[in-house]
């Protein structure tokens, strides 16, 4: 594949020209964009947009570089060659640095860890959920409501002041998605989010999905999971066996 070949303007922009604004947007960019740990290329020439709304599932083999491009779009890894732009703005390390940019970008791009265990460190469920909002400065009174409210609308209310390494597999998923929907932010990066679940959690995790989708939001999740993929995807992006970004002719679209 070329190097300088994005992803087919029929299937990529599966919002454009719905009438809302928002979603004609570029909201992530990727210009040839490479990198690799210990110069093992991970990711390799990968130009792709996703604009404001879009729901993308990423698929390839394990090692392909999925999860390392959910790293990228939440500003956990940087390019080495190329650029990633955040609604225009470049995310770089230079950038993140700068700690009102890093707030901002960490704000509006929750990633959903495949192990709950990596993001979760607090003393209790609470604390876990408000974590966020005291990040971004909010005061107490607006932190309990956010709490409050994610709490009730993920149901676990009764796990409040549980330590969280003391819950199960499924509640933990709950807990970590809780620390991101406090946030309220603009992009939800998953990575395997059904993994290890139960059919009921499974369940749940669907239907909160298709919430997220139908309030606008910008999905882009790694998975194995093809029933999923079918279920939520807009369209699919195919990280092949050399860490690029490749398109496939039954690229799928949800209209």
């Amino acid at each position: 594949m070329a190097h300088d070949a994005t992803h087919p303007k029929a299937f990529h922009h599966p919002h454009e020209g719905c009438g809302l604004p928002e979603r004609d947007r570029v909201l992530m960019s990727f210009d040839d964009f490479c990198f690799a740990y210990e110069e093992r290329p991970t990711l390799r020439h990968v130009s792709l947009d996703v604009y404001a709304g879009d729901s993308v599932v990423l698929m390839g083999d394990n090692g392909s570089g999925k999860s390392t491009l959910l790293k990228a779009m939440s500003g956990l890894v940087f390019a080495q060659r190329g650029s990633y732009r955040f609604d225009g703005e470049e995310v770089s390390e230079a950038s993140m640095r700068d700690a009102s940019f890093a707030k901002r970008l960490h704000q509006r791009v929750g990633f959903i860890f495949q192990d709950s265990d990596a993001q979760l460190f607090c003393a209790s469920v609470e604390d876990e959920i408000a974590f966020g909002p005291r990040q971004m400065g909010l005061g107490e009174e607006e932190v309990r409501r956010r709490v409050d409210d994610v709490c009730r609308m993920i149901g676990i209310d009764e796990l409040r002041g549980r330590a969280p390494w003391a819950l199960s597999g499924g509640e933990k998923k709950k807990v970590a998605i809780g620390c991101i929907l406090s946030m309220n932010p603009d992009v939800y990066c998953f990575d395997e989010p059904l993994n290890g679940l139960d059919a009921r959690t499974r369940a749940w995790l669907l239907g909160f999905l298709h919430q997220l989708k139908d309030a606008g939001k910008t999905l882009v999740i790694a998975t194995h999971d093809q029933s999923l993929a079918d279920e939520v995807a807009d369209y699919f992006v195919y990280m092949g066996d050399f860490h690029e970004y490749g398109d496939r002719p039954h690229v799928h679209i949800n209209q």
